[in-house]
């Protein structure tokens, strides 16, 4: 079973993303900012991370600089329309979506993306 991580300051999207992936059969971790996401990704081995562009501590921006292209794959979740896409992909993210995103979209890119 693939695990994804899920990295967003939302509580609420957090949730509901990980019961909506956990009913598409598949495994959940979540984290509320990029330092937490690191800590996961050194200790378990990610298919996939949705990370949230804006978090406190260390945004999606700083996640995708330090784990890059080298790290599991990375698609970037936005609220907002001020993020350029060929900027974030030339640090790594394989896929910028907008929020709120359609799950029939969200599971092609993570059928597409996950490793």
């Amino acid at each position: 079973m693939a695990r994804i991580l899920v990295v967003d300051d939302e509580p609420l999207l957090v949730r509901a993303l990980e019961r909506l992936l956990a009913r598409a059969g598949f495994e959940t971790s979540s984290a509320s900012n990029g330092s937490t996401a690191l800590e996961l990704i050194a200790r378990h081995d990610f298919a996939l991370v949705l990370c949230d562009i804006r978090m406190p501590v260390l945004d999606g921006v700083g996640l995708l600089r330090v784990i890059g292209k080298q790290g599991p794959p990375v698609v970037m979740l936005t609220g907002y329309g001020d993020e350029s896409d060929q900027a974030l992909r030339e640090l790594g993210a394989r896929a910028v979506l907008g929020k709120p995103v359609a799950f029939s979209t969200l599971k092609e890119v993570i059928a597409k993306f996950a490793r």
